[in-house]
């Protein structure tokens, strides 16, 4: 296996944010439900209540830190199963600042939610009916440790790194296992973003086909974001190559050059068209633009 060398131009990332799910499990309709289903298994039904069901309050955190989480994925390269991420050098200035911001919207967020969590606690009375118990939700002093954010970063650990006192012969074996491991996982994360590319280049393959039905072509649709997204997957792509595939630097320079070359147009009624839309309209730039597309799926191994 190669043997790649990347922690002086990489490092891991871990970030955590948590939320309360505002989830209980409620005995006594989980019981109910058990009887009058006469089932005869005590396990064959859980019956866990929303306590904040009909409240937006909570789902506005709930998306930000969805949000966070696919901006963490789509930067950054998968590591280890425990979270941990691999985040280019080049990319940490820019990673840093948007977790900043992300973190004090994530509190700002929590605050406007436990300001006014006394007032839900009321309000769910009515929306749980028979359901609401008032000691399900944890006190509004306590609330706010429901939640959390965190960022961490550390080096990219190497088989150097490595010392215990076992003999020369077991810690030789120790660290090219390490040496392999690490390996694996640099492989894996290269795989992944290899991956986005192929991926991206088969859908948008895809979407510019034109079928034929009963003898008339019928183009496909598509969105603007096709366009759009690759423009952002080439320099993603040239940011992540951690290892300077030089296969995988051909594939996205060969796409990006792809992708400048569709130019916005005049159409006949003097308007400009938009590049998404000279894709829609003129079948021969359309028709060029996925050969070129698919020679690079052809052309090289994926």
């Amino acid at each position: 296996m190669q043997h790649y060398n990347i922690d002086t131009c990489a490092m891991l990332v871990e970030v955590n944010a948590s939320v309360w799910t505002a989830r209980k499990l409620d005995r006594a309709t989980t019981d109910e439900v058990i009887i009058r289903k006469n089932a005869a298994s005590k396990g064959a039904a859980r019956v866990n209540k929303h306590l904040l069901a009909g409240r937006p309050e909570l789902e506005v955190i709930v998306a930000h830190v969805g949000g966070v989480r696919g901006y963490v994925y789509e930067n950054t390269l998968p590591w280890s199963d425990s979270g941990l991420r691999l985040l280019p050098v080049v990319k940490f200035q820019e990673f840093n600042t948007r977790m900043k911001v992300d973190e004090d919207k994530y509190w700002e967020l929590c605050k406007s939610f436990v300001d006014i969590y006394p007032s839900l606690i009321t309000a769910q009375a009515l929306q749980l009916g028979d359901m609401f118990k008032r000691e399900d939700f944890p006190s509004a002093d306590t609330i706010l440790h429901k939640f959390g954010f965190q960022v961490s970063y550390m080096p990219v650990p190497t088989a150097g790194d490595f010392r215990v006192d076992i003999g020369n012969d077991a810690q030789a074996e120790l660290k090219a296992q390490l040496d392999k491991l690490a390996d694996e996982r640099v492989k894996s994360a290269m795989d992944d973003i290899k991956g986005k590319l192929r991926n991206h280049l088969f859908h948008m393959s895809n979407r510019l086909a034109v079928d034929v039905v009963d003898n008339v072509p019928k183009v496909r649709g598509f969105h603007d974001s096709l366009l759009d997204y690759g423009h952002d997957l080439c320099d993603l792509v040239k940011t992540l190559n951690l290892t300077q595939d030089v296969e995988l630097e051909d594939a996205r320079a060969a796409f990006e050059r792809c992708l400048n070359g569709i130019t916005t147009r005049t159409n006949k009624r003097g308007r400009e068209v938009s590049v998404a839309d000279t894709l829609r309209e003129d079948m021969g730039k359309r028709s060029a633009v996925k050969a070129q597309v698919d020679e690079i799926l052809n052309k090289f191994t994926w």
